[in-house]
């Protein structure tokens, strides 16, 4: 009986064995693609453009730089170029702005390709008062609340981003840190009132320190590709999500990425 066993054992430890095999996928690398990160808004300041490449599916190195580029921003009467400060990074003049009803669009001459993408600039509701509530957490962490008067534009369909700073920096600088929703399901021309929009970890700042929070109000082909590449990445992971999908872009000839045109609106409160 005990040779019986030995020999099953065996013969089951054999199949396992021959059953492993090494797989090596082989994906086509395709052709590189040009990748812009660009935000434009109404605030009168230094705007910046990043341009990339795409890069292999298994490579660990950092996306391609695209140095060499004309990148230029023309809407409403004005055109704004843009300068290459370091390689993949372009500014624009520190009086580059958006106007309020205004369509614009970025031009981008590259190795002989054009590459273009148009948004639009509409109002943004101001930001009458802005507060902080501490909150104490032993578990997980202090966090303060980021409290807001504001009352939202008359009219639905309207799509809004906000963004936070401390002392001018920010401190949520990517897509899935950044709070984007519309007003979908708001009550028409609805006030909020101290209301919790936003919230900052306590340990990043301290007493004195400048909090800001931006009020964006955004385009829906915006709104659309943050919510898609979100539902690609962060928002994955369960049993009923559905195929991948390509990320929609405004970005003409192929390229990838988003241009954002937005009006802004801003508060700042001092932490206690």
């Amino acid at each position: 009986m005990k040779k019986t066993l030995f020999l099953l054992f065996g013969l089951f430890g054999l199949l396992l064995v021959s059953c492993t095999k090494e797989i090596q996928v082989d994906l086509d690398e395709g052709d590189r693609r040009l990748v812009v990160d660009a935000w434009f808004t109404t605030e009168q300041k230094v705007h910046e453009i990043r341009l990339t490449q795409t890069a292999d599916y298994f490579s660990n190195a950092p996306a391609p730089l695209v140095s060499g580029a004309t990148v230029q921003i023309s809407g409403g009467g004005d055109v704004w170029p843009f300068t290459e400060v370091s390689p993949g990074i372009y500014h624009s003049q520190p009086n580059a702005h958006a106007k309020h009803f205004t369509d614009y669009t970025l031009s981008i001459y590259y190795e002989g390709e054009i590459y273009e993408a148009t948004d639009h600039c509409d109002t943004v509701p101001a930001i009458e008062q802005l507060a902080l509530w501490y909150n104490e957490d032993t578990v997980d962490g202090s966090w303060y609340d980021i409290l807001v008067w504001t009352t939202e534009l008359q009219g639905h369909g309207d799509w809004y981003c906000w963004r936070v700073l401390v002392n001018n920096e920010y401190v949520k600088d990517t897509l899935s840190e950044i709070y984007f929703d519309n007003d979908e399901y708001l009550g028409d021309g609805l006030y909020f009132e101290a209301f919790p929009l936003e919230w900052i970890w306590a340990d990043l700042v301290q007493s004195g320190d400048t909090v800001t929070l931006e009020q964006h109000n955004i385009s829906e082909k915006t709104y659309r590709s943050f919510e898609a590449v979100l539902t690609e990445t962060e928002w994955k992971g369960g049993l009923f999500d559905s195929p991948p999908a390509n990320i929609p872009t405004n970005i003409s000839n192929n390229g990838y990425g988003v241009f954002v045109v937005s009006s802004v609106e801003n508060a700042s409160v001092i932490v206690p």
